[in-house]
């Protein structure tokens, strides 16, 4: 629902069958895919997209950079995408102005004080968070 609520096209529950094979409730195939999590190999993605569609990975590990290159070394139009960041002061104060303006609503899973930060860690460590998991001083 949280998703769906963001403006998502369709949503995959990892809960369902469709959901842990990745398979559009729908049959569509997606121009882009944005992976967001850990463990899953591009394989799995690949037939979920169209002819020149890209997969943007955005917490990329050693064998997304080797899928990546072996993808791009076989002329495939097919894309993996890995997304390495580094934020910068005058980036981070942007999404700060757009979270004070309202134009950009971050989703908080929970607040913990900063003398129960292995509680919040370890809820990170789950991957069933919903949204960010802050620690507050």
């Amino acid at each position: 629902d949280l998703v769906r609520s963001l403006g998502a096209d369709e949503v995959l529950d990892y809960k369902t069958p469709d959901g842990v094979a990745l398979r559009s409730p729908s049959g569509r195939k997606y121009d882009v895919i944005i992976h967001c999590a850990h463990n899953i190999p591009w394989s799995t993605f690949e037939a979920n997209l169209t002819s020149k569609g890209k997969v943007v990975n955005t917490t990329p590990g050693i064998c997304t950079v080797m899928s990546a290159a072996a993808k791009t070394i076989k002329c495939s139009k097919k894309q993996l995408i890995p997304l390495f960041t580094s934020p910068k002061k005058e980036n981070l104060d942007f999404l700060v102005n757009l979270v004070k303006a309202r134009k950009l609503k971050p989703i908080i899973d929970s607040k913990h004080p900063l003398s129960k930060a292995e509680v919040a860690w370890a809820k990170s460590i789950d991957g069933h968070a919903t949204g960010k998991i802050l620690v507050e001083p």
